[in-house]
């Protein structure tokens, strides 16, 4: 019996603290010297382990304060399919949700652990994941509030969420064909034979064509040897037969310049 009255003054303790912070409100300007960095994956995919969100607030100012988180997710997925769950060091953080439209809000029922002071930083933690076949965009928004309630800063990102089905299209979807090589696309050309044809015939007159050419100059080329034997010979035998003609002359012109002796006496005188 105790602690169920313990546990239900925790319930409407938390719930009155929760109540005052704003849930889908538009965020107003922040408190100066406050600021929020928010890190999230670019990609989820549903149904694989969730990812990490972080969000790390710095103060500038000399006093300091206690955080309380809240974080907003905006998106067309339903809200069933949210996996979220706020993590501190030692383990799960508990938190309150409520969803109206679109958007979700993940609200911190206790003040973080950490302080924020100049020179130190508050961080906050969130495994998100999704399940379920639908995918789509995400919006995450961080805001941190002092324990007054107070808007201090916020910050947000964005990311996308691939669904189930997605996945599996693609897995069952057949790869594209590679597209066939150029030694492949050549035989598939030589099947027709009667466009060959003609080449194959204007090959075959070349072919023809070039022996009979290469028949005509080994002929000539077996001939030319003799030929040049026989004519080395007259040639040879033609001098000769000038050499010949010429010292035959030469011995006549001789024989016609020599004197007669048996016309004239040795006195001179005449008959």
């Amino acid at each position: 019996m105790r602690y169920r009255i313990a546990a239900l003054t925790g319930a409407v303790v938390a719930g009155a603290v929760v109540s005052a912070v704003p849930f889908a409100t538009p965020a107003s300007a922040d408190e100066r010297g406050f600021s929020v960095r928010v890190s999230a994956p670019g990609d989820f995919t549903a149904g694989r382990s969730a990812e990490t969100l972080t969000a790390v607030v710095t103060s500038d100012n000399r006093r300091c304060r206690k955080v309380r988180f809240v974080l907003l997710m905006r998106s067309r997925i339903d809200a069933g399919q949210y996996r979220v769950t706020r993590v501190e060091e030692d383990g799960p953080f508990a938190t309150t949700d409520r969803t109206e439209g679109t958007t979700t809000t993940f609200v911190d029922n206790d003040l973080d652990p950490g302080t924020s002071c100049r020179g130190r930083t508050v961080t906050g933690r969130w495994q998100v994941g999704f399940e379920g076949p639908a995918g789509g965009d995400v919006q995450f928004e961080v805001r941190a509030f002092d324990e007054q309630n107070t808007l201090l800063s916020s910050a947000g990102a964005n990311a996308s969420v691939e669904g189930e089905e997605e996945e599996e299209e693609e897995e069952r979807s057949p790869s594209p064909s590679p597209e066939p090589s150029e030694s492949e696309e050549a035989p598939v050309e030589e099947e027709s034979d009667q466009p060959a044809a003609p080449i194959e015939q204007e090959r075959t007159a070349d072919t023809g064509g070039n022996n009979a050419d290469a028949a005509l100059i080994a002929n000539q080329s077996s001939l030319l040897g003799p030929g040049l034997i026989v004519g080395g010979i007259c040639v040879f035998l033609g001098v000769m037969l000038l050499i010949r003609l010429r010292s035959r002359a030469r011995r006549t012109q001789m024989a016609d310049r020599a004197a007669p002796t048996g016309f004239y006496s040795s006195s001179g005188n005449y008959r």
